[in-house]
């Protein structure tokens, strides 16, 4: 070797390694690519000839290059997509660490004003090791309106606070992460907060009136605070904090004025721990359990403490995942489709180049030289992909979080604000993510490839359909088999004795594939395979109705599984019968006088197994976007029976504050309400003993309760689904419940998180732990029945009486069911409470309108799954085109021939187009009739509720179908012209 080579191999090496430290160190390219692209750089750097063959192959045909690239970076696309929109829900959420905490890190309450000075004192008596401040704090809920003569604007769920502000700037160490600012509010005096000044459009110096416990305040804001930390609190979910600061001794005033109004307040206590607003949140186990819980229970009081902090960001962290859990199990079909394509990329290439690989395996290229050279040329692939697809996927999750922003936005504490963030480990993750499959499917593509006989390639011989194998090869081949139907046993077994939806679902078709296998030597292989792909069919098809236990709760990812199954069985099934329909289509097309159909269909079923790659991917893609429609369209058409199973025999439903309750009398004589059911509601911490993690605590969670009377019963309450065996009737189950403390009713997603895939399950018989947030005394109930709530919420059913023991003087009559007379419009009458208790923060609706509100967001989020997965179709579309592409490369020759014995061109033109539609209808047609199966068979076995009716929108189906054949035929108008316009003479040459 010269020493100019050396020289020139020793810079490309340093130069290409201190490029991929670069890249390391800006944090876009994770180590581990790093570490598994060394071996291919060493190879670029030690053999010349592999790096040439990769480079040129790769570069002299930059737009083929580019399809190869477009297909393989969709699936990193929806992987970084997928995870940055899961961190952007999480990052929002746990913002409010900083905007609606700040210092405060937990909160220890307890009931009654007048406990304020105990429990301050119990505080201050705990051990202050870890702590660095202490808040006393009073908050009401309170209706807050512009005064009067002005334009009426008013927030009925505001928060009424009183806190010392020269004590608040101390609390934590740092007055800038407080938010508060200026001196303590005088009497007749407010600072209010930023979103509250918004709502009600309102500035220093103008007036508000507030409402609470039937008394009137009217306040002068001095100043406006920003939503941060302590003049942002807020409790819950979104990112909203209506807050007006008031001089103490407000609340005790409005309580004094009349008691026996509404909830009365409890005591309050912020604690900040040492380290900043974060850091904070990693001492509050040990600050609770050996400095607040035993200075409580010494104390005597009837206190509790929560850690705030932690729960904020514990529920950031649950709902990024979920959303990042949701997105990925969706892009999975894009990416499955995506990695079949680079499957067929690679087989074509090798085709093509099949003659050139045999000289060059003739003239000693090793086999190892051969799996270097494509495999060189496979990692330029996979790099490129994962670098534009990581771009790409962060376009892609900034999109999603644009239209998802949208279903988040709106008015009140439950409107949450996304701020697109991409984390540096979600970018890491989608890189090496992608990369990864990119590779291994490129190496084991090479592998493959690398197997072919020297003197077939040469000639350019087809390889002969049997091949004899060593004895050893052929032990492991059945040892394999064996292991394959062995797997699929377990984990069908599994799956019925431990209830466990996944692997009963992958089980029997696995067993099915292994047994198939095993006997296809001995009987003829399409009757097998048609028999195997027939049965794993039906089982993914009516699983659900003959496990009915085992699949009662499906989530998303149960049906990628499920449509993957449905995928592989249905291409297999088709595949092998590909002849039987090449002949139904020619019949169709006009027999052997349509030469240009008949050339069309010889060459996707001479190729049966990439015609395969290529039908998956559409039918992946058309599977989902067609379930996706029917499933929106079956719920969109909802409206009448959700609105008659959350009604029961009343027309609407409404809240008011818990402070100022409206009065059930006067809302009674409402004009048009004819009838009215009042509920007790109270906030309680429930648990799940079932869920609980063995050897834990219980894990509360935050919901409430709903007591009703024989009035609700009377009245219609709302429709039940399973109920406990001892109960004849809806009826009974409700008069049980009022009758018996111990009973509850819940909904199917009672202590679900909002939005993403459901984390907890509840059934009938189950254990419910109720316990009073202020007192914690627990109570044991037992779930009577699954109430039909839908989207008019989902509260614990009790009987008024269990409510009030449960939460003493916390229980306040603050919800009402009302009845309309008959031709009187709900939601006109709604509008008309609304206005007129207007200080008691009265939020009405018709139970339509809340269906007809809550169908819009799904629909909404449907939409957007929609838009999500057409990223598939591209990958599909762009399949088709590189096959195309391809194809005319490949078969150039063969045109020549057919151009110089008399083929017209737009015969040829034909021919490309007849070929690539053949494959797509089949793909279009297969996932549509596949979905639409599939889907029936979900909806009527009960798997998401009973009472759902299918139904097909023929309109919209056709449109997706129409535009996924129109891209299709798009995709390949180029190649096909290209192929027309082949010269015999040029064609029929054997160089390029």
């Amino acid at each position: 070797m010269h020493a100019s080579d050396r020289v020139v191999r020793t810079l490309s090496t340093a130069v290409g390694l201190l490029l991929v430290v670069a890249l390391v160190v800006v944090g876009f390219v994770p180590p581990a690519v790093v570490i598994l692209s060394i071996p291919f750089l060493v190879v670029a750097a030690r053999k010349p000839v592999l790096r040439r063959l990769a480079v040129r192959n790769a570069s002299r045909r930059p737009r083929e290059t580019a399809l190869i690239l477009l297909g393989a970076l969709l699936g990193t696309a929806i992987i970084t997509g997928s995870a940055t929109v899961g961190d952007t829900l999480g990052s929002s959420i746990r913002q409010g660490a900083f905007t609606q905490l700040g210092p405060i890190d937990e909160i220890v309450r307890s009931p009654g004003l007048e406990s304020e000075a105990p429990l301050v004192a119990a505080v201050r008596a705990a051990p202050q090791d870890d702590i660095d401040g202490i808040l006393p704090i009073r908050a009401i809920d309170a209706a807050i309106a512009t005064a009067e003569g002005t334009e009426a604007k008013a927030e009925p769920n505001a928060s009424l606070l009183e806190i010392d502000f020269a004590a608040a700037r101390e609390f934590g160490g740092d007055p800038e992460a407080t938010g508060i600012d200026g001196p303590t509010p005088a009497p007749g005096h407010a600072a209010i907060g930023k979103d509250l000044a918004r709502l009600l459009d309102v500035r220093v110096g103008d007036t508000v009136d507030a409402f609470a416990f039937g008394a009137k305040r009217t306040f002068t804001i001095d100043a406006v605070l920003p939503r941060r930390g302590v003049a942002g609190l807020h409790f819950g979910f979104g990112s909203s904090s209506p807050n007006l600061f008031v001089t103490p001794g407000t609340i005790a005033d409005l309580v004094a004025a009349n008691p026996a109004v509404g909830s009365p307040p409890g005591s309050m206590v912020a604690v900040s721990n040492r380290g900043g607003v974060i850091d904070g949140a990693d001492l509050s186990s040990r600050v609770t359990t050996t400095a607040l819980e035993p200075a409580i229970a010494e104390s005597g009081l009837p206190a509790h403490s929560q850690s705030a902090k932690v729960d904020l960001l514990d529920a950031a962290e649950a709902q990024g995942k979920s959303f990042t859990q949701l997105f990925t199990s969706l892009g999975t079909f894009s990416a499955l489709a995506g990695i079949l394509l680079l499957i067929s990329i690679f087989i074509m290439l090798a085709e093509e180049r099949k003659t050139e690989l045999g000289m060059l395996r003739a003239v000693g290229l090793k086999r190892a030289g051969l799996v270097g050279s494509f495999s060189l040329e496979g990692w330029m692939y996979a790099v490129g992909a994962a670098a534009l697809g990581t771009i790409a996927g962060l376009g892609v999750g900034r999109a999603i979080v644009f239209v998802t922003a949208g279903i988040f936005s709106g008015e009140g504490r439950f409107a949450l604000e996304l701020n697109y963030t991409a984390t540096r480990a979600s970018i890491q993750q989608g890189f090496f993510l992608g990369f990864l499959f990119s590779l291994v499917t490129v190496l084991a593509t090479s592998w493959w490839i690398s197997r072919l006989n020297v003197i077939r390639a040469i000639r350019d011989l087809p390889e002969p359909t049997t091949k004899p194998h060593s004895v050893l090869f052929r032990a492991a081949r059945l040892a394999l088999r064996l292991v394959l139907a062995a797997a699929g046993a377990f984990l069908t077994l599994g799956g019925i004795s431990g209830k466990a939806p996944a692997p009963l679902l992958l089980g029997p078709p696995v067993l099915l594939l292994g047994v198939a296998l095993l006997v296809r030597s001995f009987l003829n292989k399409r009757a097998v395979d048609t028999i195997a792909a027939a049965l794993s069919l039906l089982w993914a098809s009516f699983c659900f109705d003959v496990a009915g236990e085992v699949f009662n709760s499906p989530d998303i990812s149960l049906f990628v599984l499920d449509g993957v199954i449905l995928t592989v069985a249905g291409v297999m099934l088709v595949s092998r019968h590909q002849s039987l329909i090449g002949s139904v289509v020619r019949r169709i097309g006009g027999g052997s006088r349509n030469m240009s159909l008949r050339l069309g269909l010889a060459y996707p079923l001479a190729k049966a197994f990439r015609t395969s790659l290529i039908l998956s991917t559409f039918t992946l893609v058309m599977f989902t976007l067609v379930s996706m429609t029917l499933f929106s369209d079956v719920f969109s058409n909802q409206i009448d029976d959700l609105t008659r199973d959350i009604s029961g025999g009343f027309d609407g439903q409404a809240f008011s504050n818990t402070s100022n309750p409206a009065p059930v009398d006067a809302i009674r004589g409402t004009e048009g309400v004819v009838a009215v059911a009042p509920l007790t509601t109270a906030g309680a911490q429930f648990d799940l003993p079932k869920n609980d993690v063995r050897g834990e605590e219980p894990a509360f969670r935050f919901g409430f309760m709903a007591g009703y009377d024989d009035v609700f019963v009377e009245g219609g309450p709302p429709s039940l689904g399973d109920r406990l065996p001892r109960f004849a009737s809806e009826d009974a189950v409700w008069r049980a419940v009022l009758a018996d403390p111990s009973l509850v009713i819940v909904s199917e997603s009672f202590l679900q998180d909002r939005g993403g895939p459901p984390r907890t399950t509840v059934r009938v018989g189950d254990p419910v732990l109720v316990r009073n947030p202020e007192t914690n005394e627990t109570h044991q109930l037992q779930v009577a029945a699954l109430a039909d709530t839908g989207f008019g919420g989902s509260p614990a059913y009790l009987g008024a009486d269990a409510v009030r023991a449960v939460s003493g003087t916390r229980a306040v009559t603050n919800l009402v069911r009302f009845k309309t007379a008959p031709g009187v419009d709900p939601e006109a009458v709604a509008r008309r409470l609304d206005a007129a208790f207007l200080a008691n923060g009265l939020d009405a609706s018709s139970f339509r309108q809340q269906v007809a509100d809550g169908l819009a967001t799904q629909q909404q989020f449907l939409r957007l799954m929609q838009g999500y997965l057409s990223l598939g179709l591209i990958v599909s579309v762009a399949g088709i085109g590189v096959v195309m592409v391809r194809a005319v490369r490949e078969r150039r020759r063969e045109v020549g021939v057919l151009r110089s014995l008399g083929f017209e061109t737009k015969q040829v033109r034909r021919a490309f187009v007849a070929e690539s539609s053949f494959v797509a209808l089949e793909g279009i047609f297969l996932g549509t009739g596949l979905a639409i199966m599939s889907t029936w068979r979900l909806l009527t076995s009960g798997a998401f509720g009973d009472g759902l009716e299918f139904s097909v929108p023929l309109g919209s189906i056709l449109v997706i179908v129409g535009l996924a054949f129109v891209a299709t035929l798009a995709a390949t108008a180029s190649p096909a012209q290209q192929a027309s316009r082949i010269r015999p003479a040029v064609a029929l040459r054997i160089a390029d």
